[in-house]
Formats: structure tokens, sequence, C-alpha cells
């Protein structure tokens, strides 16, 4: 993996502004630096050496030096190409798999980022037509940021690095906030500040004299045709996952797996393992039992022969990886899971330098339980409206409040918060923190639900709930949250992580799967595990889901308070301007004196808060 950044602008290129903005990338490629310039333009790059370790460098040009690219990424398919090209009078000067991209463009012109298969991020500049070239992997794996501003364009792997440029807007965006606070992540193609975007996945921005041309030139392709036999789909799907696999080893360092136990995680060790080799597996353990799956993770790795590697984790470093972490992101960001990832990340860097995961497969084969929930929902909705909310109404006063993991109280009263709303809001605050009641309580003047970007989605290939809200999931909860989260924990370690799972052939062999082959009752992943059943212990892969939380409704009343305080206290809150103040701080007295489980919607406002002190005004 690496670090982009640079811009094009009317006037010379600013040398020192680029060596600025490249720099505050370092973490993302500790291994080299390089950058390209002339009138108007300047592309930087920070590498992370993974494949062609001696001549990679970058940036790299096509033979005449008329085009120009820097990368983040890897394509798997980069021999194959390479070979395409080649054949076609193509000549490489080098082994690494970036340097397809000038090529490919040379060939293909746009359309070239149809032809990768990958997970990347690049700026491809055009030297003759004087065009630059911005694109986003399929599923959003790598970040990629841009502003318009007078003069030009600005791009960058992370937003820190187009604030290091003196021409970069830095207004809140008051909507991205509303949105931030429900769904505890800023969705795409929104970034906390006004004048900063998130190309969005799967697309091309094009800037040239004619000004900003985006088009979107991948769509997930399903429905495809599969055996109408079970045993035959499972067997397909089995060498649709080993095939992802075996592709996504190419590597010049170290690589592993992370083995959380659970069954994405431990599917993508059995293909590692069936692909050959050693294959060395790392896991982190908590001392809190409820929240630690090491055992079972331990318990794979033994079987399927891995060299595994396990570290447990006190609370106390756990704690210690907090202030750490927030302060290292660029925007908001509420998902409490980036600490553990960050611990697992810097344990696995100590051996490896890149490490699969199993992240994307509750999206595409339907691990939630909110997938079953949205199943059985057609059932609440056709009782008469008075009954049901009535229900609600009665188990919420009639349930004790708890602070523990996913309680079924707390699960209850996370179906009322959205059990009345529309999809897709009521998806988001099934999942999510603010509620637009309590939201338009704490930004007086916003009224009504916020607004989510969401026209840029393609219709989902089937009109069940179940298969509605997978793709809701896709393209956003996973691209914004769960693979967002991956990529900035284990970049803060210059580890790269990868994904096979989201192989563009095993997601959309995923959703041209019968409903009944994904979700069964309230048992997901049901061809999944039929298919690799073999590769581990007897009812391994049946075990509930459990995820990789940490106990934030606890750690609120007890080490986090101090902070909490702090941030909800006249000295920070009290200078927000657009916030009413009052609302949380009674959430606050409701959570400490435990007449309510405020988790969600106090750590979100705790993290725009900590981020809105720290942030130049």
């Amino acid at each position: 993996m690496c670090g982009i950044a640079g811009f094009r602008m009317k006037g010379l290129a600013d040398a020192r502004t680029l060596s600025a903005m490249t720099s505050t990338l370092t973490h993302r490629g500790p291994n080299g630096m390089g950058y390209f310039m002339e009138e108007g333009v300047g592309l930087g790059h920070r590498r992370l050496s993974i494949v062609d370790l001696a001549t990679g460098a970058q940036p790299l040009s096509n033979e005449d030096g008329s085009v120009v690219v820097v990368f983040n990424g890897e394509i798997y398919n980069h021999l194959d190409l390479r070979k395409e090209l080649e054949a076609k009078g193509h000549r490489f000067a080098t082994r690494s798999d970036t340097e397809v991209l000038v090529h490919l463009y040379e060939q293909e012109g746009d359309a070239f980022p149809a032809h990768l298969n990958g997970i990347f991020a690049f700026a491809l500049y055009d030297r003759t037509r004087r065009r630059l070239l911005l694109a986003r992997d399929p599923f959003g794996v790598k970040p990629l940021h841009y502003a318009k501003v007078q003069g030009g364009l600005l791009f960058g792997s992370e937003i820190k690095a187009l604030l290091t440029h003196g021409a970069c807007p830095r207004e809140l965006d008051h909507e991205a906030l509303r949105a931030f606070l429900v769904c505890e992540y800023v969705p795409a193609p929104l970034t906390i500040y006004k004048g900063v975007k998130k190309l969005l996945p799967g697309h091309l921005l094009v800037a040239s004299n004619r000004g900003l041309e985006m088009t979107r030139y991948w769509n997930l392709p399903c429905p495809l045709p599969v055996p109408a036999d079970r045993r035959d789909a499972a067997a397909l799907l089995r060498a649709e996952i080993q095939r992802s696999v075996r592709g996504q080893l190419m590597s010049d360092v170290p690589i592993g797996v992370f083995l959380s136990g659970g069954v994405d995680s431990s599917v993508v060790a059995a293909a590692m393992c069936a692909a050959g080799g050693r294959v060395e597996s790392f896991s982190i353990g908590f001392t809190d039992p409820s929240f630690d799956e090491s055992a079972f993770a331990r318990q794979a790795a033994r079987h399927l022969g891995c060299d595994h590697h396990e570290h447990t984790f006190s609370e106390a470093e756990l704690l210690a990886e907090v202030p750490g972490v927030m302060a290292r992101l660029d925007e908001p960001f509420a998902d409490p899971s980036i600490f553990p990832t960050a611990l697992l990340s810097r344990f696995a860097r100590r051996r490896v330098t890149v490490a699969l995961g199993g992240d994307g497969g509750d999206e595409i084969f339907a691990g939630y339980p909110t997938y079953w929930v949205h199943a059985g929902y057609g059932r609440y909705a056709s009782l008469p409206r008075w009954a049901r909310t009535r229900a609600l109404a009665m188990a919420d006063a009639a349930l004790p409040v708890s602070h523990a993991n996913l309680t079924l109280p707390y699960k209850l009263r996370k179906f009322r918060d959205g059990a009345e709303h529309p999809m897709p809001l009521r998806h988001h605050l099934w999942l999510g923190a603010w509620t637009p009641d309590l939201l338009s309580a704490l930004m007086p003047g916003t009224e009504g639900a916020p607004v989510f970007p969401e026209d840029w989605i393609p219709p989902a290939p089937a009109t069940d709930p179940v298969t509605e809200a997978q793709w809701l999931d896709v393209h956003t909860y996973l691209m914004e949250d769960i693979l967002a989260k991956v990529d900035r924990a284990s970049m803060m370690a210059s580890l790269e992580t990868r994904v096979p799972l989201l192989d563009p052939g095993v997601a959309s062999l995923a959703f041209s799967l019968p409903m009944a082959w994904r979700l069964q009752g309230r048992r997901g992943k049901v061809l999944l595990k039929e298919a690799f059943a073999q590769d581990l212990p007897p009812g391994f892969l049946d075990r509930p889901k459990k995820g990789f939380g940490i106990p934030m409704a606890a750690w609120l009343c007890g080490p986090l308070r101090p902070m909490a305080e702090e941030i909800l206290s006249d000295g920070v809150l009290g200078k927000v301007p657009f916030l009413d103040a009052a609302v949380p701080r009674r959430l606050w007295r409701e959570h400490l004196n435990r007449k309510a489980d405020h988790r969600k919607p106090l750590w979100a406002l705790l993290c725009f808060l900590d981020w809105w002190r720290k942030e130049p005004r």
C-alpha cells in the first residue's frame, strides 16, 4: 500500500507544497517517496514496498514519458494484463503492477479502469492532453479524496494531505455532520468538510481544460447463472473463493491472515492453507471474556495447521489506544472497533507486511442479524400502527437498562428507533446512533430526517428486503465504515490489508445465490458455511456471531468518563454554536444513572467534538 497526493492547478507547480502534502502520508508509505512536477501539475507518492522491491518506485511512466501515474493498491490480474499489452507492442521497464496502468490507458483510453481486478486509488496524468484522471476501486477498499478549488483540483489518499494546501476549504458540512451522527461515519461522497469529497467507489474523475467529468466505470455484475443443484453451487462458491485467495497471495514480502475465529476469516485462512505454503495467522484477545474470541481463532488455526500468533491485551492497553487513534483520523469516525483493529494491525506488522482478512463476508453472504429482522419486518408492519407502537412502548418501560454487550433490551430499543421509518433510514437507525428527533433537538433549525447521498447506488439485483438491505450495506456501511476502519487502522501500522471475499467474481456470485441460500431463518451465510464445512471442525461455522467490539457503554461510566466530561464541558461543547448542549448533557446524566443506554449517540457526539476541538479555525 502507498499514499498519493497532488494537484492540477493554473500556474507553476509548487514543489514545497507538493512535498508537504505527500509527507503527511509517510505512515502509508515509509519505504520511499517520489514526485513528478511540471507546469501546473504535481504528483506525489509515498511507497510501502510490496511487489517489485527493486524497480517499482513511483511515479511511473510509459516508454516516452507522456503518461505518468502514482498508485496506491494492488492489481491482482496485472500479469495477465501485461501479457496482453506486450503482445500488442507495449514495452515494460519494471515488474511492478503499477506500470500496467500507463500502458493500459494508452491502449484502452478512459475505459481502462474496468479491466482492473484489484484494490486501488490512483492519479494518472496524460501530459500530451493535459488531463488528470483519478480512479477508485469498485468497493472503495482504498481511499481517495479531492477538492475543487479556485484554479484547479487537489487530491490525496487522506484529507490531511489536501488540508496542507492553502487553497483547500475547511468549512464544516452540517449535512455531513447530521449524516455522521446517524451513521457513525460520513457517507461518500461527503466528508466533514463542505468543499472536500470522497471519490465514489467504481468511479473515474477526469480533470481537464473542459472542467471536471465524473463517470461510473463499474457496476457489480449480477445476477450470474448459478447451478440449480445446491452441492454444485457450493462447490462453485468454494472454487471462486479459493481462486480469489490464490490471486491475492502475490507479494515479495511476508504475508499473513487476520484470524478472528469467525466464519469469514476462517474461510479465508482455509483457502490460504489450501493454496499451499506456510500460513501465518494473527489474532488478539481481551481479558474481558464477553468480548474475547481468541479461543475460536486458536481452534481454527490448530485445525488448519497455521503458524498462529496471538496476544491478549488488557483493558488498560486497549484504552491507551484511544487518544492516539482518534488524533490521527481526519474526520469524525465512531466505530469503536477501530481500536482493537489498530492493535491487531500493529501486532501483525511485527512479522508480516501484508494481511488478508474476511471483511465483506457479512454483507455479501447475509451474516448480520439485522438481515433476518428485515426478513420478518413485514409481519410487524402488518399490525395496526397503534398496536405495534404501544407494544414497543410497553416493552421499553418493562425491560431493564443494561450496559452489557448486545442484550435483548438493547436490541429491542434499537429496533424501536427505526421501526416506524421507511427504508433506507430504518436500516441506518437500526445500525446507527442519533435518531431524527434527537438530532433535531441537538441541532435546532435542522428539522426532518438527515439526507443520505445514495442516489448514486444502482438498483439492487432483487427486491426482497434482505437483498435490499445487503445491497445498501455494501454501498454504504461496508465501504465507509468497515473498509475505512481497516484501511486507517492498518495504515497507521504501515500494514497492507487485502479483502479476497470482495473479489468481483465472488461478490457477484454471492448476490446471484437464491436468498434462501444466503439466509435461512436466523442462519446466515448458509451456502458459504456448506462450501467450507469440510475444512473446519464440526459445528465450528455455526456459532452465533459475536463481532469485534469493546464495552463502550461501561467504559463511558468508567475509564472514559474523564474524557467525556471534559468534552461535554462548557470549554468544548459549550463553544459549539450550532449545538444545543442541554440535549447531550441530558443523555449523559441518564446514561451515568443507568436510566438509559446512550452509548451510541454519546460516543458519536464525543468523536465529533474531539475532532472539532482539534480542528484549526
